[in-house]
């Protein structure tokens, strides 16, 4: 198959979350299963600093063209290269007023969001970009409400562009807090036909994600769990009706890791690297980790790592009201993130007060991620809400096992301890999001902690899972398969 990827965010070259590092893995995933793939961005300034570090050149491949836009026109560029380790090119529009500022997301000179128009400027550039060059794809698969106009161009631009005539588009939700809402009169600036706003409306306002949702061949989320709860009233952050409206078309894929990553086997950031059958340099990590928190190193006591964004939908907030009774029952904590200005000065604080016992970090720093997800004896993520996560599931593969909040991707991806039967167990769960739910559950597994052997089998579990990209890859394939068979029906 001949497939497009679409996204604003693409690892390495420019990321603030899990949807770069998705649309920088599953393309080369499916490359090596032998289909033609290629990636289409922004070229941020971000973007093209991080290809000059790594060394990816940069190629003109197309002479500077204006774009017609709505009733504007802007002179776009096109230029490519390469996802590292990998032959997958990777074409980067060029358009300076738009991508060439401080942050990926940033206003434009006048300290307005022009999301809605910048990014439209992306895709329709990246499909005008296509046509130029005769690269027809098969499968044209467009990644959060950034990407939206593809699958909405595709559908329902007049006339249709032949190039894409047998082409199906597939659009992910990877954060379905983030929906590209915007004044309704943005949409005379987006090109499609106006006998169309209707669909990219609601509540009288334009909604990028809801027209792509509805525009779309098939619509995927990053787990089977999720893509259940959206059509929710609970979960469906106001868009319920239409993700029910979707059906069959609707479907969870849960995402997958990047093995040359995050493996502890060739783990270059950890002391020693090690697997299922060696799993004696762990203990390594973890003398390692505990002396750069400035713990006893030589304590054998329980130790339970976080990582991620400090933010009240991670649950962050639920930790800290449990913290203090777990504390004093001996476990101790490591924390890595940044987000939320409370929840940051509350980690601040907490490490302060309750040293030798808790250590904060504020920021990010991917060796002391690493040494987190492989030095501790447990991982807990109680996220409110979780399309998918991937921090469990790189705690799988680090023999860590996971402690969650049955949610999306994370009810998807763990099996819980229930105190009695572990015959398939590779973590432990709970269910309200309450800090009194949590230290239920964190207790339960310090209890485990201590039968040596019952733990050792939880860990076998765990590391035994596969949630490599192939596999993830595979599944896509068929849904991308499913929708071409259906479209020549």
């Amino acid at each position: 198959m001949r497939i497009a990827h679409l996204s604003a965010e693409v690892s390495p070259f420019a990321k603030t979350g899990g949807l770069g590092d998705v649309v920088g893995a599953l393309p080369a995933a499916q490359a090596e299963l032998g289909h033609e793939v290629s990636v289409w961005m922004p070229l941020y300034r971000q973007a093209r600093t991080e290809a000059r570090r790594l060394g990816v050149q940069l190629t003109p491949v197309l002479d500077p063209f204006r774009l017609e836009l709505g009733y504007e026109s802007h002179e776009v560029g096109l230029m490519r290269g390469e996802l590292p380790g990998s032959k997958v090119p990777v074409y980067f529009v060029v358009a300076e007023r738009f991508f060439d500022r401080p942050a990926i997301y940033h206003a434009d000179i006048h300290g307005q969001d022009d999301g809605a128009f910048r990014f439209a400027v992306f895709a329709r550039a990246a499909l005008e970009s296509m046509r130029r060059l005769g690269l027809s794809a098969e499968v044209l698969h467009a990644h959060d409400w950034h990407a939206a106009l593809v699958p909405m161009a595709l559908a329902w631009d007049r006339p249709a562009e032949r190039l894409f005539a047998g082409a199906v588009s597939i659009f992910t939700i990877h954060n379905l807090a983030f929906q590209g809402i915007y004044d309704k009169s943005e949409y005379l600036r987006l090109g499609l036909p106006h006998e169309m706003r209707g669909a990219a409306m609601w509540r009288d306002r334009l909604n990028l994600l809801k027209g792509a949702v509805l525009a779309a061949n098939a619509v995927n989320t990053v787990s089977p769990s999720f893509a259940r709860e959206i059509a929710t009233a609970a979960g469906g952050f106001d868009l319920d009706a239409v993700f029910r409206y979707r059906g069959e078309n609707l479907v969870g894929i849960v995402n997958g890791i990047d093995r040359r990553v995050w493996n502890p086997a060739s783990d270059t950031l950890l002391p020693r690297r090690y697997d299922a059958h060696d799993l004696a340099p762990k203990a390594e990590a973890r003398r390692a980790l505990l002396t750069m928190a400035g713990m006893d190193a030589d304590d054998p006591g329980f130790l339970i790592g976080l990582t991620g964004r400090l933010t009240e939908q991670k649950g962050f907030d639920l930790v800290f009201a449990a913290l203090d009774d777990l504390l004093r029952d001996g476990i101790r904590f490591v924390f890595l993130g940044e987000g939320e200005p409370h929840l940051e000065r509350a980690l601040r604080e907490l490490a302060e007060r309750a040293r030798r016992r808790c250590f904060g970090y504020v920021g990010f720093e991917d060796t002391l991620a690493h040494l987190i997800v492989a030095g501790c004896d447990a991982f807990l993520m109680p996220s409110r809400f979780e399309p998918c996560g991937l921090s469990q599931l790189y705690a799988l593969a680090y023999g860590t096992p996971p402690i969650v909040r049955r949610v999306g991707g994370l009810k998807d991806t763990v099996v819980p301890f229930d105190g009695h039967d572990d015959a398939a167990a590779t973590g432990f769960a709970f269910e309200a999001a309450t800090g009194e739910a949590l230290r239920t559950a964190v207790r339960l597994a310090h209890r485990t902690f201590k039968d040596r052997d019952l733990w050792r089998r939880i860990v076998a579990h765990g590391m035994a899972q596969d949630y490599s990209w192939e596999r993830s890859a595979r599944t896509y394939l068929d849904l991308y398969a499913w929708q071409l068979s259906e479209r020549k029906e």
